[in-house]
This record gives C-alpha cells, sequence and structure tokens, in this order.
C-alpha cells in the first residue's frame, strides 16, 4: 500500500514538472520571439508536445523536441496565424461598422457575423491541433479548420466547456498563467481534436496525411 502511494506521488510530481517546465517554455519563447513572432509558432510546439503526451510518449526530452519543432516550424506558422489574425481583425471591423448601423438589416448582418466570428474562433483553435497532427499543404492548414469546426459542434461545445473552466481557475487563482495555463488549454484542445481527428478520418477521405 505504502508502495502505491509512493507511486502515486511520484508520477504525479513527474506531471506538474513536466507541465510546469512546457509552461515556462511556451512563455519563454514567445518572448524569444518578440511575442509578435513568437506567440504563433511558441503554441505550435506547445501542441506539438501535448500531442507527444497524448499518445503515450512521455519520456522524450521536452526542451530539445520543442526548440526543434520551435524552429523548424518558425516561418510557416507565423505565416498561417498572421493570416488567420489579418482575418480575424477583418470580421471584427465589419461587425464593429455593422453595430453603426440601425433597423433589421443591421441586425440580421450582426447576426451572421457573430455566427462567423464564432467559427472562426474556433478554427483558429483547431489550426494549432490540425497543423502538428497532419501533413497537409498550407492552403490546406488555412481551410480545412474551418470545415472541421463546422461539422464538429459536439467537440465545439465541449472545447468552450474546459476553455471556460480553465478560464475560471485562472481567474480564480492568476498564478496558475504562469505554472499550466498554456498546457491546460493546449492539452484540452488537442485531446478533443484528435478524437474527432480519428472519426472524421474513419468517415471521409477529406482530411489524410496524418504524421506519425
Amino acid at each position: 500500500m505504502f508502495n502505491q502511494i509512493g507511486g502515486f506521488f511520484t508520477e504525479a510530481s513527474f506531471w506538474i514538472w513536466r507541465i510546469m517546465q512546457l509552461n515556462w517554455l511556451w512563455l519563454v519563447y514567445i518572448l524569444l520571439g518578440g511575442i509578435v513572432l513568437g506567440i504563433f509558432p511558441a503554441t505550435a510546439s506547445l501542441f506539438a508536445i501535448t500531442r507527444s503526451w497524448l499518445k503515450g510518449e512521455l519520456d522524450r526530452p521536452v526542451v530539445r523536441e520543442y526548440h526543434t519543432y520551435y524552429k523548424q516550424n518558425f516561418w510557416k506558422v507565423n505565416g498561417l496565424g498572421w493570416i488567420y489574425l489579418l482575418v480575424g481583425i477583418f470580421l471584427a471591423f465589419d461587425l464593429y461598422l455593422v453595430t453603426q448601423l440601425k433597423g433589421v438589416i443591421a441586425l440580421f448582418s450582426s447576426i451572421v457575423i457573430i455566427v462567423f466570428i464564432l467559427i472562426y474562433l474556433f478554427s483558429f483553435l483547431y489550426l494549432f491541433s490540425y497543423y502538428v497532427h497532419f501533413n497537409q499543404t498550407f492552403k490546406n492548414y488555412l481551410v480545412q479548420p474551418f470545415y472541421i469546426t463546422i461539422v464538429s459542434f459536439k467537440q465545439n461545445l465541449l472545447i468552450a466547456i474546459g476553455l471556460t473552466l480553465v478560464g475560471y481557475l485562472v481567474y480564480q487563482l492568476p498564478g496558475l498563467i504562469l505554472f499550466t495555463l498554456g498546457v491546460m488549454s493546449a492539452y484540452w484542445v488537442m485531446k478533443v481534436s484528435l478524437n474527432r481527428f480519428k472519426q472524421i478520418q474513419s468517415q471521409s477521405e477529406y482530411i489524410i496525411g496524418g504524421k506519425s
């Protein structure tokens, strides 16, 4: 019994260290990229590591793999991330313009744009999980996350609930930002995404080229 308890605390300690280490890497590499160029490759690398954990690959060197992935995918992920960000800015600007109008048409237009913004936000989340899981063309990395969002209402709901809980925890305990914020969010999104990717692949040939 004491061996079991000791084993539990040992494993828990390893997991706490892994999570803290990965979250610190995420924050440090965002800063190394000057924030503007660091946020997207740092987040993609974060998702890549959480993906390997979900696959049971817990013994791989986190620091070395994170650095390698960050360096190799730096410009490509930045290209994807900034295109997505510009789309988001365009949608936000459209919503702002519509809210300045009055009438039924303005109300209808606002609802339509809000729906597009919701689809866009979930697509942005799927972008990272999709990127680290599939070998695809640049165009497919841009388009496929939108397709996945549209056909994945249940998974979108699960992601929203999970991230809301993470946000609530961080609100109650702001110190989590330094230790677990990025990892908790990425791990949950990646976990839900992996299950959805398997379902879609078994039903359709539209998504191909999974990474090993």
